[in-house]
């Protein structure tokens, strides 16, 4: 029997749940304690963050990244150590591969150069355009910057696909054709993202091919257009 995946979504709740509760005891003079204030600073909350995104199998580079960000600005000397992370994790994101999987879950095959995007816009982006026969996903990485991905003229692969986007104090914006069959699970965190495309009540979107678009929104922010 295969183990029940992690939800990340239901630990961030329960976590805002009890964070909550103790809160409100505490006004209430039921329960008498003392958070100290390093606790609910923007720093501690990043470490928080990424000690759950670590706990997800799939965001574990984020999480150290966060983490790493929230130490060493508790220690303001160390700041250029930030610049060097993002850098690696830059580094990391663009060498790393993926694969596409089917509907029911099994590996057809690794992604074939030129059929996945990759695109990292930081202090800055721009426009980008794609022109792809079987796209397949890819991975969107936006840190203090963004920018607009253009597929209208892409055509989706057979089976389902992942585009993983990161933003921190940024976000992307992309068109996508209206009759792809698009599914957001995306943590967003001070942020948001949406699936702004225009419905056509009379378009079927094909049941046999999906894209899905995953990952974290920190600060920042994105939509889906068409």
């Amino acid at each position: 029997m295969k183990p029940k995946p992690f939800d990340l979504r239901f630990t961030i709740g329960i976590i805002i749940i009890v964070v909550g509760a103790l809160l409100l005891l505490g006004n209430l003079d039921i329960i008498d304690y003392t958070i100290p204030s390093f606790l609910l600073s923007w720093k501690s909350i990043l470490i928080i963050i990424g000690l759950i995104l670590i706990a997800n199998s799939g965001n574990k580079s984020t999480g150290i990244i966060l983490i790493a960000i929230g130490f060493i600005a508790h220690l303001p000397e160390f700041w250029p150590l930030i610049l060097i992370l993002l850098g690696l994790y830059i580094i990391i994101r663009t060498k790393g591969f993926s694969k596409i999987y089917s509907p029911s879950g099994s590996s057809l095959e690794e992604f074939t150069e030129g059929e996945q995007i990759n695109d990292v816009a930081v202090f800055g982006g721009g426009k980008k355009y794609f022109q792809i026969e079987n796209f397949r996903g890819g991975k969107l990485t936006a840190i203090f910057g963004g920018s607009e991905i253009d597929l209208i003229d892409c055509k989706l692969a057979l089976g389902e696909h992942t585009l993983d986007i990161f933003a921190m104090f940024g976000g992307s914006t992309i068109l996508i054709p209206s009759d792809w069959r698009v599914e957001l699970d995306l943590i967003p965190i001070f942020g948001g993202f949406s699936d702004s495309r225009r419905k056509d009540p009379n378009l079927v979107q094909p049941t046999d091919r999906k894209l899905i678009v995953k990952g974290l929104v920190l600060f920042g922010g994105g939509e889906i257009k068409n």
